[in-house]
Formats: structure tokens, sequence, C-alpha cells
């Protein structure tokens, strides 16, 4: 993966995260989320012809489990906090959560 795919990748989890704590569910409850939005993007490749159903599943799968290989650093901020962490500025896989009132990490 270059450093390029790897920042783009890094910016869309960044995003995903804090969206995720947005909604009160739990971390366990965001992860089968991500899992099925995983197959659920792997059936939507499939629909559009890349592969047959079962192929893209797989290779979705794969995907999913290899994410779990990379190292990442996560810091949670509180909402109020002005200042950035500024090492996020020089790591793209570095997802920045801020901690919303409502949000419950459990």
């Amino acid at each position: 993966m270059d450093d390029e795919l790897r920042a783009k990748i890094g910016v869309v989890a960044g995003k995903l995260v804090q969206e995720a704590m947005a909604t009160g569910l739990t971390w366990e409850e965001i992860v089968a989320a991500f899992g099925l939005a995983a197959k659920a993007t792997a059936q939507a490749a499939a629909s559009a012809g890349d592969a047959p159903t079962s192929e893209c599943v797989a290779r979705a799968r794969s995907c999913f489990e290899d994410a779990f290989a990379q190292d990442v650093h996560v810091v949670i901020a509180d909402g109020s906090a002005p200042e950035r962490d500024a090492e996020a500025d020089d790591n793209p896989l570095l997802a920045t959560a801020r901690r919303r009132q409502a949000s419950r990490l459990h």
C-alpha cells in the first residue's frame, strides 16, 4: 500500500470512527456495524459486476481481517478541547476522535 492510499484510508477511517462514536452505540456494536458495512460493500461490488457475490464477500472478509494487522494510534480527546493533537498532522493513520457528551464507549 503506497503512502497516498494509506492516507486516504486513514482519513476515511478517522471520519467513520468520529461519526460512529456520535451514535451512542457501544464500541462492540460499532465494530459489528463496520463488519456489516464491509459485507454490504462487497455485495454492492458483486451487483455492479465486479465478481460473483461469494468471491467479493470472501475478498472483503480478507481485507477486513488484514486491516486488523495495521498499526493504529487513537486519541480520545474531550470535545471541548480546542487544540488538535500535533501528531495527527504527521500520521495519516492517526484517528483523532472527539468524544461528544452523548457518546459512550463501553
